[in-house]
C-alpha cells in the first residue's frame, strides 16, 4: 500500500467526526497529567531516567491501564463513526499508544525525572491487552484490567508528592488498586486479581534506598466483579465506564506472608 493508499485508509466519510472526537478525549487526558504532574518552568534538556524500581512497579500498571482502555474508547468511537472494525482496533491501539508517547517526550523534560523507557514498555503491555481482548472477542473467554481506590493516610505525609483531595486518586499509589479480570461471557461475575502496595513515600531520588525497601511491600488481592457485558453493551461510553472501575466486593488481600479478609475492598 503506496502512501496514498495509507490516507485514503484514513480518511473517509467519518473521518471529521472521528478526528474531532479523538482530539477532544486527546486535548481532556493530555490535560489532567500535565495540571497534576508538571511545572513547565522547571524544563530543562531532554533525558532518559530509569524509575523501573519504583513504587513497585504500580506506576507502570496506571500506565498498562490508561493504555488499555484509551485504546477501547477511540476503538468504540470509532465503530460509531462508522469505521469498520479491523479499521478502528488498529486506530484505538496507534492512537492510544501514541497519546501515551507524547506524555513520555514531555517527561523527558523535567529535572524530577525524565523519559522512562519502562513507562513505554507500560504502555506497550497496555495495547498487548487490547489486542489480547479483542482476540478473545470470538471466544467464550474474556480479559480486562480494572482500577479500584481508597484514601489512605500516607498521603498525609507526602501531600506534594501524593496529593491531596482528588490528586490523590492520581498520586497516592497507597490507595490504588489494579486488577487483571477474567470472564466467561455466559456468567454474571468473573474472577479478579489485584496488585497494589503499602509504604510508597517517595522514589529512589527522595529517600535512602534501604529505608524505602524496609518500609515498601506488595499485596495481592482477589475478588469476584461483575460481568458487565453480560448485562448490557450499549451505549457503549456508559459500558466503557464500568469495565474500568472495579466494584467494591469482598476481597481476599495476602500481604507480608500473612492473608486477610475485607468484607468490602475499594
Amino acid at each position: 500500500m503506496g502512501w496514498l493508499g495509507v490516507v485514503g485508509w484514513v480518511v473517509g466519510d467519518t473521518a471529521m467526526r472521528f478526528w474531532v472526537g479523538a482530539g477532544v478525549v486527546y486535548g481532556g487526558a493530555y490535560a489532567l497529567p500535565m495540571a497534576a504532574w508538571y511545572d513547565w518552568p522547571t524544563a530543562h534538556g531532554w533525558r532518559l531516567f530509569n524509575d523501573g524500581p519504583e513504587w513497585k512497579q504500580m506506576d507502570k500498571l496506571g500506565h498498562a491501564w490508561t493504555t488499555y482502555h484509551l485504546a477501547y474508547l477511540l476503538k468504540d468511537w470509532g465503530l460509531d463513526c462508522g469505521y469498520e472494525a479491523g479499521r478502528a482496533r488498529v486506530m484505538g491501539a496507534l492512537l492510544a499508544w501514541a497519546y501515551q508517547a507524547t506524555i513520555e517526550v514531555a517527561d523527558g523534560f523535567f529535572p524530577k525525572w525524565g523519559a522512562s523507557l519502562w513507562d513505554l514498555t507500560a504502555n506497550t503491555a497496555g495495547i498487548g491487552l487490547f489486542w489480547l481482548s479483542e482476540a478473545l472477542s470470538s471466544t467464550p473467554w474474556q480479559v480486562g484490567m480494572r482500577f479500584s481506590f481508597h484514601p489512605t493516610p500516607y498521603a498525609r505525609q507526602r501531600p506534594d508528592l501524593l496529593g491531596a483531595g482528588a490528586a490523590q486518586i492520581l498520586k497516592d499509589y497507597n490507595g490504588q488498586t489494579y486488577w487483571l479480570c477474567v470472564f466467561h461471557r455466559r456468567l454474571p461475575v468473573g474472577l479478579a486479581v489485584g496488585h497494589t502496595a503499602e509504604g510508597l513515600l517517595g522514589g529512589y531520588g527522595y529517600e535512602d534506598p534501604a529505608q524505602i525497601q524496609a518500609r515498601e511491600h506488595r499485596q495481592w488481592v482477589l475478588s469476584l466483579d461483575p460481568n458487565w457485558t453480560f448485562f448490557f453493551r450499549r451505549p457503549w461510553w456508559a459500558l466503557r465506564i464500568f469495565v474500568a472501575i472495579k466494584t467494591p466486593l469482598p476481597a481476599l488481600v495476602y500481604a507480608r506472608s500473612q492473608a486477610r479478609l475485607v468484607w468490602l475492598y475499594f
